[in-house]
């Protein structure tokens, strides 16, 4: 196939920048969310830990909206020879994480207004971010255990993704990273 209608040998260079930028960003969270937590650490530090956490949480919400709306807009590479069951695990996995990557700022954001201490979000220290309810504290514990609980799936769903994504790499060899990495021509990289 040629012209306008042929598919990418890869995904576009935008949604690969947002994948691994995405993955940089959660790996960092995660870091940052071991410090915040540290309840050993003094209040101001443990705040500033906290507004980073929660201004790269509505940073990570952004790029996955925008990592959707690219997703439908733009081509997708050849589909992997795969069988009916490994194609549905992908789909089923894919959408798991993509499902985590927006519950996760949206469970933070609402555990953050329904909290009984109401402590300002502040984007970066540029704009106070409205919290969309107020106090409540049934609210509050709900969305903190849906937090976690989206963050458990995450990491579950992520272990799974780079598992199999190395199977495919190393033992079937198919070029599937070569899809998601930055390609130059002729480089044989990946």
């Amino acid at each position: 196939m040629t012209g306008a209608l042929a598919r990418p040998p890869g995904w576009h260079p935008a949604l690969i920048g947002l994948h691994w930028l995405t993955v940089l960003l959660i790996a960092g969270q995660y870091a940052i969310a071991s410090v915040m937590l540290d309840e050993s650490r003094d209040l101001f530090g443990r705040f500033i830990w906290y507004q980073w956490h929660k201004s790269i949480g509505l940073t990570l919400a952004l790029f996955v909206v925008l990592r959707l709306a690219l997703r439908l807009a733009l081509p997708a590479p050849e589909p992997l020879r795969l069988s009916v069951w490994q194609h549905r695990a992908a789909q089923a996995v894919h959408a798991g994480l993509y499902l985590c990557l927006i519950g996760l700022p949206v469970t933070g954001l609402l555990t953050v207004s329904a909290a009984p201490i109401q402590i300002p979000t502040l984007y970066f220290g540029w704009f106070a971010v409205p919290h969309p309810i107020g106090p409540d504290k049934a609210t509050y514990e709900l969305m903190r255990a849906l937090h976690d609980l989206a963050f458990g799936g995450l990491i579950v769903l992520g272990l799974i993704h780079l598992g199999a994504a190395l199977v495919h790499q190393f033992v079937w060899r198919d070029g599937l990273l070569r899809r998601m990495w930055f390609r130059r021509e002729g480089s044989g990289v990946l």
